[in-house]
């Protein structure tokens, strides 16, 4: 008798194409609530506000 390992087929389990379908659609479910996630997070933000400052010349400009 060869003493190798026994292969045998669990038929209760779903089959590669259905786990590799699910394992997609997990992924697309992750991408979507990451993208939802940013949207909000950048809904949030506000820009800064930059004040601006006005050089008058005089005499000594232009150096």
């Amino acid at each position: 008798m060869a003493r190798g390992r026994r292969h045998y087929r669990d038929y209760d389990r779903p089959s590669g194409l259905v786990q590799l379908g699910r394992l997609f659609l997990a992924a697309v479910i992750l991408l979507a609530l990451a993208a939802g996630g940013l949207a909000y997070y950048a809904s949030t933000l506000s820009p800064t506000r930059h004040t601006v400052e006005k050089v008058l010349p005089d005499d000594r400009f232009p150096r």
